[in-house]
């Protein structure tokens, strides 16, 4: 008997089942028909839902983002925690599924497409910036952030985050990634006005140390 099964379903069985293959055995390496053969569906059906094996894994990044972008939502709207708290969950990845984002960004940077980087990149600016916003008027409310520019700081916080650290555009050797990421952090305290310090988990990840949750 045949099954028939609903659009949405069919397609995130087939973004699943790459996502599971890209993993195991790398993107480069992952072929339509190995996805094929892991659903057992036909290359028509496929091609119904994507155009191509980059157009599929542009789609797993993008319900990635979407995923991640819960996360951040949830946190921002916690009436129970301070401006400074959310920020130091947001950007440190609390309660995230970072293996999975950061095999995802190792895979796509094996597709060799800057074009599908470029979206990847401008989509987290464009979507997790007014969350940060929101964030950052909170802080101007609690008095621990200062600024007349709260959306555009986070849009160039973060769009620098996304390209000079996360990027594949530098090769930065470890001890240059750091002095990056301490002068994001240092920018992100003169932008918002904050206590200096205060952003110092940003570049703590890069020392090996980890964040710590008492600079919030």
């Amino acid at each position: 008997m045949r099954i028939i099964k609903e659009h949405s379903e069919r397609r995130a069985e087939i973004v699943d089942a790459a996502e599971a293959l890209f993993a195991s055995k790398g993107y480069a390496s992952t072929t339509i028909s190995d996805i094929l053969e892991a659903l057992n569906i036909a290359k028509g059906t496929f091609y119904h839902y994507f155009a191509s094996k980059e157009a599929l894994m542009d789609a797993a990044i993008e319900r990635y983002i979407d995923a991640e972008m819960i996360v951040a939502q949830a946190v921002a709207d916690d009436p129970h925690i301070s401006a400074h708290e959310k920020m130091f969950r947001i950007l440190t990845g609390a309660g995230r599924d970072k293996k999975r984002g950061d095999r995802l960004e190792k895979e796509a940077s094996a597709v060799g497409n800057a074009d599908m980087h470029q979206r990847t990149m401008a989509s987290i600016v464009l979507r997790l910036s007014p969350i940060l916003e929101g964030i950052v008027r909170q802080g101007m409310r609690e008095g621990s952030f200062r600024t007349e520019y709260p959306r555009e700081c986070m849009e160039i916080l973060l769009a620098a985050s996304e390209f000079l650290l996360h990027g594949s555009a530098f090769a930065w050797g470890g001890a240059e990634r750091l002095q990056k990421a301490k002068a994001l952090a240092w920018m992100a305290e003169k932008a918002l006005g904050a206590e200096q310090g205060r952003f110092s988990y940003l570049y703590k990840k890069y020392e090996g140390d980890g964040a710590c949750c008492d600079q919030c």
